[in-house]
């Protein structure tokens, strides 16, 4: 098969054979923003990517599905929130075939371009060893999101835009380099912010109240009562709002059929999606999308675009 291409806000936009949704964007903008290549791919059951190496940082966010990766000289199963962060020059391929479809994330930046922009950021970056893996790593899912807004929507000042996100994204990573990881500025309970925290990362699960008390150890009903205290809604419904949260995101940018995006977020069908989403927004699915669609098509670029890189990177294709 072949690739489908298309230009996009950034640069090429390819669509490897095989998928079934997503794309892969060769952006090449070392010089300004330290953006190399990125994507977002749902890809189908037995899924592999080939023995690969990039001469930038290349960064993968799972967000759905379990892969198994080796890099490093190492073995790292990677599972939803998880990110593997391999350095210049490592080589590493996904281990073995996935067993679901998976989706996930990526982008390969030259980090050093970033560092110069940031040099506080110098130390962590200078200390990481050559392969990361984090679990839990959620703070990146939204500065992926920001990173494909700028990749995949036409927008004013998308120049500037591309080089936020690709800054954040770092930052973020550079985060979770931190021993210790972040520390509240607000009291929190434990168990609700190990609730919260899981409830952001697998929004897509059936999660019942029953279950997320016996995670923490609290009664279903006390667990319900102090999470609505701290958050200000209940579980049932922060956990509704992070999937209508998410659908819109995937509305927007993706071309994911509306049903599969349903099913992505946790909805049981289609139907169900539809239903909850318009109570949610005052909108269908697929209102939303046109929407958005005609928005981004409405704006006007007032930046020359950057050339993209007509050097091949192979982060982000399959065994065919």
């Amino acid at each position: 098969m072949t690739e489908a291409t298309r230009a996009l806000s950034g640069g090429a936009v390819t669509r490897p054979a095989g998928l079934r949704a997503g794309f892969h964007a060769e952006v090449g903008d070392a010089a300004r923003s330290g953006l190399w290549h990125a994507g977002e791919q749902w890809a189908p059951v037995r899924f592999l990517i080939p023995r690969h190496t990039h001469p930038v940082w290349e960064f993968y966010l799972q967000l759905h599905g379990m892969s198994r990766w080796y890099a490093g000289g190492r073995s790292h199963r990677v599972g939803p929130g998880g990110l593997l962060a391999v350095a210049p020059g490592v080589v590493h391929h996904m281990a073995e075939r996935t067993a679901t479809g998976t989706h996930f994330s990526f982008a390969g930046i030259a980090v050093e371009r970033v560092l110069q922009r940031h040099p506080e950021l110098k130390a962590h970056w200078h200390r990481a060893p050559e392969v990361v893996r984090r679990i839990g790593s959620l703070p990146l899912a939204g500065a992926f999101d920001q990173l494909i807004q700028e990749l995949t929507v036409a927008r004013e000042f998308s120049g500037a835009g591309l080089v936020l996100a690709v800054d954040r994204l770092v930052l973020e990573a550079a985060r979770l380099l931190v021993p210790g990881g972040a520390a509240p500025r607000l009291a929190t309970h434990p168990s609700v912010a190990r609730v919260r925290a899981l409830l952001d990362r697998e929004y897509a699960h059936n999660w019942t109240l029953r279950d997320l008390g016996a995670l923490v150890d609290l009664a279903p009903a006390y667990l319900a009562s102090l999470f609505t205290s701290q958050v200000g809604l209940p579980p049932h419904r922060y956990l509704l709002r992070r999937r209508i949260e998410r659908a819109k995101h995937l509305l927007a940018t993706g071309d994911l059929p509306i049903t599969g995006i349903g099913i992505e977020v946790g909805f049981g069908s289609g139907q169900h999606f539809a239903r909850v989403f318009r109570r949610a927004t005052g909108q269908a699915p697929s209102g939303y999308r046109r929407a958005a669609r005609q928005a981004a098509g409405a704006e006007h670029r007032t930046e020359t675009p950057f050339c993209p890189t007509a050097v091949p990177i192979e982060g982000a294709i399959h065994d065919r």
